[in-house]
């Protein structure tokens, strides 16, 4: 008959982990993936507004560069500089928004319009016309687009300004009807 003889003081091996030592991982590894998810969290959002922001600086040069090449007569209505300035930064004035893509050239009557980009969204652009300082052969156009969505409304904003300047030889005449008359000053 065989017995067996355990010492009682001999040193224990671990066999596992213990439970505290379980959650304590697992809590470590909660907080870590929570970390991480905020990570991701915000790189999209900064994603979503730059492309927003990349969209509306093509749309707000694209609207620029048709309202430079619109004649004097109709960029400020048959040369009368007195009424401006026409155009809204901040709110549309055609309903509904015409596509940008779309617009006519030159542009006429028309303050806004919405780009609908497939995976931005849609890009808001609007412009004013107003009268330069202190004369009426000169107008300042500006030009202001940004993305619609929750997250870029306001952070994906392009602005454009330059001047227009009635460049006829004389003031009032009218060489080419399509040019129209330089008002007088």
């Amino acid at each position: 008959m065989m017995t067996s003889t355990l010492d009682p003081n001999a040193p224990r091996g671990q066999a596992g982990f213990t439970l505290v030592e379980a959650l304590v991982a697992v809590t470590v590894l909660i907080f870590g993936l929570m970390a991480v998810t905020n990570l991701l969290l915000v790189a999209a959002s900064s994603n979503t507004v730059a492309n927003q922001g990349s969209a509306a600086t093509a749309s707000a040069s694209q609207v620029m560069d048709v309202l430079r090449s619109t004649p004097w007569n109709q960029l400020v209505q048959a040369g009368n500089v007195a009424n401006l300035p026409r155009g809204d930064l901040d709110n549309d004035t055609t309903s509904p928004s015409p596509d940008c893509r779309a617009l006519p050239i030159p542009i006429t009557g028309i303050y806004n319009c919405d780009d609908n980009i497939p995976g931005v969204g849609v890009i808001k652009t609007r412009w004013r016309v107003t009268s330069g300082a202190a004369t009426v052969r000169l107008a300042q156009i500006t030009v202001r687009s940004e993305g619609t969505g929750a997250l870029s409304a306001g952070r994906s904003r392009a602005i454009f300004t330059t001047y227009r300047a009635c460049t006829q030889s004389a003031v009032g005449s009218c060489g080419n009807p399509l040019v129209g008359c330089c008002p007088t000053d």
